[in-house]
């Protein structure tokens, strides 16, 4: 694993809990965001590398409210700061859904980890809730380490969210309750509202 990039913002995150999805995100099977610190995250990082090749890990800290810092951290202590993203492919096109609580961003398929669940798993079930397709996981883009803290640079809590990459057999779509619509993008040729991590992926298409 390569670990690439350190920021900072000053922003509420967006991958805070509830900011996406509004269901709790517990992990015991992988956990993903434990304050046990150092032994638990080479742990988890190790075992994803060694299931899934090398990837990178882009480590960022947002500083936060105290409200949302409460947040995060009664999240952390139920193993519950972190989930999955998929990059779902289909010859050259992906998969990018809107989600009905925010509508003017396309997203990638996933969410956040249930209790008893690995990361693989979060991503393969929660592609299938979202769009109603069975994939198959051949690697990781990226993980996200992303730390929300009060201030900058002091003591946080720590949450993972892995992109992974996938293909599918049948491209037919069945979004689910909690998306408004879901297509097939050209890589080459993605909507305008999409997040960083998608068009950084895309561009290398």
């Amino acid at each position: 694993m390569r670990f690439v990039e350190v920021s900072y913002s000053q922003a509420t995150p967006a991958l805070s809990p509830g900011a996406k999805r509004t269901k709790t995100e517990p992990s015991v099977a992988s956990p993903v965001s434990q304050p046990g610190g150092w032994d638990s995250r080479n742990r988890l990082l190790a075992s994803l590398e060694r299931d899934f090749g090398a990837f990178d890990v882009v480590t960022e800290e947002t500083v936060v409210p105290r409200a949302v810092y409460t947040d995060c951290l009664q999240a952390s202590d139920a193993g519950s700061l972190g989930g999955a993203r998929v990059f779902v492919w289909h010859d050259d096109a992906v998969l990018l859904v809107r989600y009905r609580d925010e509508p003017d961003i396309w997203d990638l398929p996933g969410g956040p980890t249930e209790r008893g669940e690995s990361l693989a798993e979060t991503a393969t079930f929660r592609v299938y809730e979202d769009v109603g397709v069975d994939v198959t996981l051949r690697g990781i883009y990226r993980v996200v380490e992303q730390t929300f803290a009060l201030v900058e640079g002091g003591d946080g809590v720590s949450g993972y969210w892995v992109f992974f990459e996938a293909d599918v057999a049948e491209p037919a779509l069945s979004p689910g309750d909690e998306v408004l619509e879901a297509r097939w993008f050209d890589a080459s040729d993605p909507p305008d509202e999409v997040g960083p991590d998608v068009l950084e992926r895309l561009a290398e298409e």
